[in-house]
């Protein structure tokens, strides 16, 4: 369930870049998007996948500030 919500997360994300709207609400998103998926990596004991994510959210919080 987590990882799909990921998923409609990740794809809002890159809808909105195409769209044009603000970049700080779609690097919000897709920081939202990130710890839903670590909270997916966590129950799977995915640990590459967290890794990942944790990666991702950390550039995902550099673009906000």
């Amino acid at each position: 369930m987590l990882g799909i919500l990921g998923t409609i997360g990740v794809v809002s994300q890159m809808a909105i870049l195409a769209v044009g709207f603000d970049t700080k609400i779609a690097m919000l998103i897709g920081l939202v998007s990130c710890i839903i998926w670590a909270a997916h990596a966590i129950k799977m004991h995915d640990h590459s996948l967290l890794v990942t994510n944790v990666m991702v959210a950390g550039f995902a919080t550099w673009g906000i500030m």
